[in-house]
């Protein structure tokens, strides 16, 4: 047999396509390997899943010869209780042996993971002394069965014997057992000295042939081992000169463990169980193997372990505690009182099944590997449709073209009649005169209805019309009804709880990995409880009489303190300062004479924490153990679970939220169009166009576009090209070297103004074209071709504006641009920038905004959780700063920590008001999930 490997550190490759043969000649086709040793590998056999195969890396022409003899002797006795050679594998028909064939063995562990306490609670929970001394009997008993067989193990230790949780056993490295066939003797060429008899110390294996009385010796020590939790039975305190190393211990025969162990100078460790701790039939036992060369047979070994496992007691303070029923007292609890470790744990009732074997590290694999639910953002973009004007808004559009068609043909031509027929300076006079007239009679700013104003109050500025009432009534009711589905999905269908519940796990295993620390700590506030009583115990004998009579102080002062309860040196403590009638010279006199008392207190050790109370401890402990190991334990399935509920929940709420949103878009675009007039510019474009024509005529030049008349009352006037578009410019800026170029900016500025991006490229392009530096004009023009869509073109403009300027605008536009092309690296940089130029004297929402869209950037690059930690840590020595408080909000939002965001809104309350207001203004926004550039 062969015990299949079950930690995290097998090695698990795919299948093998070697193909070898058995000594009938049958194909064995390898499949994956499960194991690798110093000599060969183990794999598994396809289509065999009771059998596994283990290849040599380079066998020896010898083992092959060995694996055959011991193969031909299989029986189903030795095929149970070993990894037998079931048949011996050749390279090919006829070819040379490189392996053999065994059982399969699967949920067993090497016998030494028993010795160490913690290996033992964590991979046999339930393993009481009892367990153990089964297991060595049934140690025994296999060991006896190979002996009946003629053989010789040779290399007897506890890496060679597996263990399962029934406390059946099985031995491995059969192919490593002195075999002697056909006057040939296959000799063992391994061992562990501290498994060795003293005869057999210092020789090397390979050239003697080994003895069933040299597995007698080795195991013995596998039995005291298990019996004695690991110990080694020559490892104790060397009485002599020296140092006495294990080898030379067994090489001398000194025995550490009972009465007679001083003869030998040797004392057993502190600590440990006595030898007079099992019945003297195995005491016997364990002298003859271990003193003289009469070693017990491994017939010898069971009768009397199992009369030993009949003879127990259970402990009345600790359910796993078991022990010979002649002892007086339970010595697990004195060794674990002593050496402060649990040797076992407590058993529960319903029997071993209730326990199973905890593997933290893959349990937690498994929580780490769940999958998170994907981002609960809804890409609107790709999934809503344009929406289209309602009917009775495209009609109240065609009637504002055909006004404004209209109020465009009044102006232009009577602006073309003052420029022909009206003499300077009557004719610009006139002009202006009609220009703030058409301004006032056509010209209306759009109603701005944000999402409080929806809420909380009324427009004053609302046209009393009907339709514009019917369009804003339908305008609220599906931005409440999206609302209100979008909070229903987010609360159902986001991942805050999914995140919770990991985070819980965390905690949990951070909890269950300190439980040796937890429970030590419990242990010590025991031991410092016990010191205090013991001390209070000794401070009571002296009475404050005593303190009088040594002069500490006088009988007014005695009186006061027995009026406040004050009797003895246990009374005496730092509160006594604060009574007026004692005072404070009196009161620091008592404390010394306290404290001179204390330096002859003794404290009693062996009367420290009873056994109940550690006891007790133990048992919260171990109740807590169980509780976390169930939590673990299910924790990736609840994930799972979680998982799947909120994607369950997704796929109910989307349809209805789109359906909301797209009706809420519908009902956003009607609202946007019914309150806004028609547009001043064009008005006034068209009119100075042909104010400008008319004067033209009128001086009948033709000198073509670009002109300036020298007659003109206002040089700054110029006439723009064509190919760009023409309007009567406001006086350039005093900045720029070109003032021309500051014309074709200004017009620029008001088309984008208007949303007319598409023109205003026309003449910002003109702007950077006459003048190369002019910085804001680039800072325009990327603008408008991100509002274009034509990121790339944008990016490049606002490259130039930064590095003729450095300042926040470009930056900020930048970074937009970034976003819209998913660059989440670039944004995060150009936004970085950008709120390095913020100045709280100048405040604007931009620069909110800015550190809105900075969270962003981080937090799609993944770096949102370790920016929190660096400003959470920033704010802790200085809570002052108020920017950084703004940037960590904004973390949050786009971290799904609202709550933390609305926190750090209240404490920024307090220091900074109006960057609080911005803060505020973030998280409706964000919740509204309508985030603005």
């Amino acid at each position: 047999m062969s015990r299949i490997p079950n930690n995290s550190q097998s090695e698990v490759i795919g299948p093998i396509h070697r193909i070898f043969h058995t000594s009938q000649s049958e194909i064995v086709r390898l499949g994956r390997r499960i194991g690798i040793g110093a000599e060969g590998a183990v794999h598994e056999i396809r289509d065999k899943g009771d059998l596994v195969a283990k290849i040599y890396h380079e066998p020896p022409p010898e083992k092959g010869e060995k694996l055959v003899v011991l193969s031909r002797l299989g029986a189903d006795r030795l095929f149970n209780l070993s990894a037998w050679p079931v048949d011996v594998l050749r390279d090919a028909p006829d070819g040379s042996v490189v392996g053999f064939l065994m059982k399969r063995i699967s949920g067993a562990e090497e016998v030494h993971a028993l010795h160490s306490p913690k290996s033992r609670l964590q991979k046999f929970p339930e393993a009481s002394w009892t367990f153990l001394i089964y297991v060595a009997a049934n140690i025994a008993r296999a060991v006896a069965a190979i002996h009946e067989h003629g053989l010789v193990i040779g290399d007897v230790n506890p890496k060679n014997i597996l263990v399962t949780r029934k406390a059946t056993v099985y031995l491995l490295d059969v192919d490593s057992f002195q075999v002697s066939a056909d006057g040939k003797t296959y000799r063992c060429d391994g061992g562990f000295p501290e498994y060795t008899p003293p005869e057999m110390q210092g020789v090397a294996f390979r050239d003697v042939d080994r003895t069933q009385e040299h597995d007698c010796f080795g195991l013995a020590v596998v039995v005291f081992q298990l019996l004695f939790m690991g110990r080694h039975p020559f490892s104790g305190s060397f009485l002599g000169a020296g140092e006495m190393p294990l080898e030379r211990a067994i090489r001398e025969s000194r025995f550490a463990y009972g009465e007679d162990a001083v003869m030998r100078k040797m004392r057993q460790p502190p600590g440990t169980l006595s030898l007079d701790a099992v019945p003297s039939a195995l005491v016997d036992l364990f002298r003859r193997a271990f003193l003289t060369t009469d070693r017990p047979r491994p017939r010898e070994w069971v009768e009397p372990l199992d009369d030993l496992a009949k003879s127990l007691k259970k402990c009345a303070l600790h359910s796993g505690h078991y022990y010979y029923k002649r002892l007086s007292e339970c010595p697990w609890c004195g060794i674990e009182n002593h050496a402060r470790v649990r040797l076992f744990n407590f058993l529960l009732p319903g029997g071993d099944s209730r326990r199973g074997h905890f593997r933290l590290d893959e349990i937690w694999k498994g929580i780490e590997d769940a999958e998170i639910p994907d981002s609960p953002m809804i890409r609107t973009d790709k999934l809503l449709k344009a929406p289209k004007l309602s009917a009775d808004v495209a009609a109240a559009v065609r009637m504002k073209i055909t006004g404004l068609i209209g109020a465009i043909v009044i102006s232009a031509g009577l602006s073309f009649l003052f420029g022909l027929r009206i003499d300077p300076p009557l004719s610009f006079i006139m002009f202006a005169m009609l220009a703030i007239i058409s301004r006032i009679v056509f010209r209306s700013d759009p109603i701005r209805l944000d999402n409080l104003q929806t809420i909380f109050q009324s427009s004053p500025s609302i046209p009393n019309d009907p339709l514009v009432q019917e369009v804003r009534a339908r305008h609220l009711e599906a931005e409440g009804l999206a609302r209100r589905l979008q909070e229903q999905y987010d609360r159902e269908a986001g991942n805050e709880r999914w995140g919770a519940r990991r985070d819980e796990l965390r905690d949990q295993k951070e909890t269950y990995e300190n439980l040796s620390q937890i429970r030590q700590s419990r242990l010590l506030e025991l031991e410092a409880e016990a010191r205090k009583n013991q001390l209070d115990e000794f401070l009571d004998q002296f009475e404050i009489n005593e303190a009088e009579s040594k002069g500490v102080i006088l009988p007014p002062i005695k009186k006061a303190l027995l009026s406040h309860g004050v009797k003895t040196a246990a009374d005496v403590v730092e509160e006594l300062k604060q009574i007026p009638s004692v005072g404070r010279s009196q009161a620091e006199r008592l404390l010394k004479w306290r404290r001179d008392l204390e330096r002859g207190f003794i404290f009693d050790s062996a009367k420290s924490v009873s056994h109940e109370a550690r006891i007790k401890v133990e048992q919260e402990i171990d109740a807590l153990r169980i509780r976390l190991e169930s939590e673990l334990s299910g924790g990736a399935y609840y994930l799972k679970r979680v998982r799947q509920e909120i994607e369950t929940s997704r796929e109910k709420l989307k349809p209805a939220l789109l359906e909301a949103l797209q009706g809420a878009a519908q009902a956003e675009r009607d609202w946007r169009v019914v309150i806004k007039r028609n547009s001043f510019t064009p008005i006034l474009f068209a009119a100075g166009l042909a104010f400008l024509i008319g004067i033209y005529m009128r001086i009948n030049l033709w000198s073509g576009p670009g002109f300036v008349p020298a007659d003109s009352q206002s040089p700054a006037m110029v006439v723009l090209p064509p190919s760009v578009g023409s309007s009567v410019i406001a006086q350039p800026d005093p900045l720029s070297a070109d003032k021309y170029a500051v014309v074709l900016y200004n017009q620029g500025l008001e088309l984008s103004r208007n949303k007319k991006f598409g023109d205003a490229v026309s003449f910002l392009k003109a702007a950077v074209e006459r003048d190369g530096r002019f910085s804001q004009a680039y800072e325009l023009l990327g603008s408008a071709l991100y509002h274009l869509g034509r990121y790339d073109e944008a990016a490049e403009e606002l490259k130039t504006a930064i590095r003729l300027r450095n300042d926040f605008g470009p930056y900020y536009s930048l970074g937009l641009v970034y976003i819209a092309q998913e660059r989440w690296d670039g944004a995060k940089t150009a936004f970085e920038n950008a709120v390095s130029y913020c100045n709280l004297d100048s405040w604007e929402e931009s620069h909110t905004l800015a550190y809105y869209y900075l969270g962003r950037s981080k937090t799609m690059l993944r770096e949102g959780k370790q920016s929190i930690a660096y400003l959470e840590e920033r704010l802790k020595h200085n809570p002052e700063l108020t920017r950084e408080r703004l940037e960590l909000g904004s973390l949050y939002l786009w971290t799904g920590r609202h709550e933390a965001a609305k926190a750090q809104y209240k404490t920024l309350k307090g220091s900074d008001q109006a960057l609080a207001e911005e803060l505020m203004k973030l998280i409706i926004m964000h919740e509204a999930r309508k985030p603005t550039r």
